[in-house]
């Protein structure tokens, strides 16, 4: 029997640095775990030590969550460049190669600090660009071509803090609009694979990837006795809530109105796994489920994810250890670490003719006042492409298109109801298809 290949996908929220001073760490761990203790250095120093009482049922927890390596933060640029530096270099890529010869691969989910208020306890790089110019740069001066930019995003909470997770779409729409419509006119990227942010999402997030992004590796769900409800940020769903949702590394299509059970949305769900965190972590048990059904003749995506604050070197060195002991258990299994639209194109079962001859593409031309776009190859995913346009003052807007013939011609007027395209200095359109290619095409010779 033909056996199947483990497609590794390693997803990074890239986030930037991240700073955070003893009395934050203590107030995280009072949220966390309830845990109330003076704030010091020799405390830290005694509970990682064990020389203070922990109470038995969030022992492990805690101590996972204040060992040097989880608090070791990347607090600037020039410690995550200097990190960069080591882990994306040829040489450590191919410490440990993949049963194709290939070295290892980074999928990297970049998102914006933007909507955020002025208070920012743990320094993060506020700005549209940032973290996404500087990724750009360092794949440019490493030669990391085989590494891909790809989509992360935080919903902004109530206190418009950046240190707290949320979880609606709803509540920050403009926000979210913003930075996908400046990302494409700036930079000529649209998302088509999504890491959701805090591992979290909810009905309205699921309804939104639902019209846009076709790949979505977030579903953490593991069995129960590995769920956080020790942690009080973590228990009931809170955030991360994957409970039902697959956890035999299988892909699936969602629910319309709840994301962790198959249905019939068009997007895809994978599986993906923290990296030597506090919660819902790969393990060798993990890994080898994933040969088991590659051992059965499956193609399998196996996801792992971590950010880029902390030292990713000590978490890639302890999974490839775990990879090496589970790889030898099942020599005729081949792995592959891989890029992620690759990943789900092989494991769907997608053929390379059938993603060539089907790579969306659409057609966009001005007649007087009136934007027409028409799809001239394959389907677009989702209902409709996504607008975007650029006044000349400087102004970013997305909107909807008026539906022609459905998910084949669409057309938009500017006119006093939106803007006179006297005001407009660029109008981009962009889409996906279900194989993960995307189409965006421009004008910006606009008089």
């Amino acid at each position: 029997m033909k056996k199947g290949t483990v497609y590794i996908c390693h997803h990074i929220d890239t986030e930037g640095p991240l700073w955070e001073n003893i009395q934050e760490l203590f107030n995280r761990l009072d949220i966390i775990f309830g845990l109330k203790l003076n704030p010091t250095y020799d405390n830290l120093e005694k509970l990682q030590k064990n020389e203070i009482h922990i109470p038995s049922n969030i022992k492990d927890s805690l101590l996972l969550a204040i060992d040097p390596h989880t608090i070791g933060f990347m607090r600037n640029w020039g410690m995550i460049e200097e990190m960069l530096n080591h882990i994306m270099s040829k040489k450590y890529r191919n410490e440990l190669k993949d049963s194709f010869g290939g070295g290892w691969i980074f999928n990297w989910h970049i998102m914006d600090h933007v909507g955020f208020g002025s208070h920012n306890p743990r320094h993060r790089d506020y700005g549209y660009h940032n973290i996404l110019d500087f990724y750009k740069y360092m794949i440019e001066m490493t030669e990391s071509y085989e590494d891909a930019i790809h989509w992360h995003f935080h919903p902004i909470p109530f206190k418009k803090e950046a240190n707290i997770p949320a979880t609606s779409y709803d509540n920050c729409m403009p926000v979210l609009l913003d930075i996908i419509t400046r990302r494409l006119i700036d930079r000529n990227i649209f998302p088509v694979v999504n890491r959701a942010g805090f591992h979290t999402e909810r009905i309205d997030a699921n309804l939104f990837l639902e019209q846009w992004i076709p790949f979505d590796p977030s579903n953490q769900s593991v069995d129960d006795i590995n769920q956080p409800n020790n942690q009080k940020d973590l228990a009931n769903g809170r955030y991360g809530d994957w409970r039902g949702a697959p956890s035999d590394w299988s892909l699936y299509h969602p629910d319309l109105y709840d994301w962790r059970k198959p249905g019939i949305s068009n997007r895809w769900i994978a599986r993906i796994l923290n990296m030597k965190s506090r919660h819902r972590n790969i393990s060798e048990e993990e890994i080898e489920k994933a040969f088991i059904k590659a051992n059965k003749g499956e193609n399998v995506y196996l996801g792992i994810t971590n950010h880029d604050w902390r030292d990713m070197a000590v978490e890639i060195d302890e999974f490839r250890n775990m990879l090496k002991l589970v790889s030898k258990k099942y020599p005729a299994v081949k792995f592959k670490f891989s890029e992620t639209v690759h990943a789900f194109q092989n494991v769907i079962g997608y053929s390379e003719e059938e993603i060539n001859n089907n790579h969306v593409d659409i057609s966009i031309n001005l007649e007087d006042n009136i934007l027409r776009v028409n799809v001239i190859n394959g389907e677009i995913f989702g209902p409709q492409p996504y607008l975007a346009f650029k006044t000349k003052s400087g102004e970013y807007y997305h909107d909807n298109f008026d539906f022609q013939e459905f998910k084949k011609s669409f057309s938009y007027v500017f006119d006093e109801y939106t803007f006179n395209l006297a005001l407009i200095e660029k109008i981009v359109v962009a889409t996906n298809d279900k194989y993960g290619n995307t189409c965006i095409k421009c004008i910006d010779n606009l008089i």
